[in-house]
């Protein structure tokens, strides 16, 4: 079956209130970011993610092949992440790194903004 454009917001609404309201993959509550999620490669429809969710669904997906990645090395990947993100790995600091107290500075060939 396909899903008519003028359907889709009813549809969504249906399956966010049997998901009780929650994002299928972090599980928050959704207030007013609510898409209806789907496989681009097959077109069927999955589950009502967060607008930000299905937007970082979509980048890990459409760039798993460009990096090599497959089903199995994903799930490592993704069961690591956290943990890896929210470590202090190393003292030294990258070389293109701006420090907040520094400013926004105009950055590598950009004109000064007008006034």
């Amino acid at each position: 079956m396909r899903l008519k454009y003028t359907e889709v917001k009813d549809y969504r609404s249906q399956q966010l209130s049997e998901q009780r309201s929650c994002c299928a993959l972090c599980g928050d509550m959704i207030i007013d970011d609510a898409v209806l999620d789907h496989d681009h490669r097959t077109g069927l429809i999955r589950q009502v993610l967060h607008r930000g969710c299905n937007s970082m669904l979509g980048k890990i997906e459409n760039n798993m092949a460009r990096n090599r990645m497959d089903i199995q090395r994903l799930s490592k990947w993704a069961s690591n992440i956290v943990d890896y993100i929210t470590k202090t790995h190393t003292d030294i600091v990258h070389p293109t790194y701006k420090e907040k107290t520094m400013g926004r500075g105009r950055g590598k060939g950009k004109k000064p903004p007008k006034r």
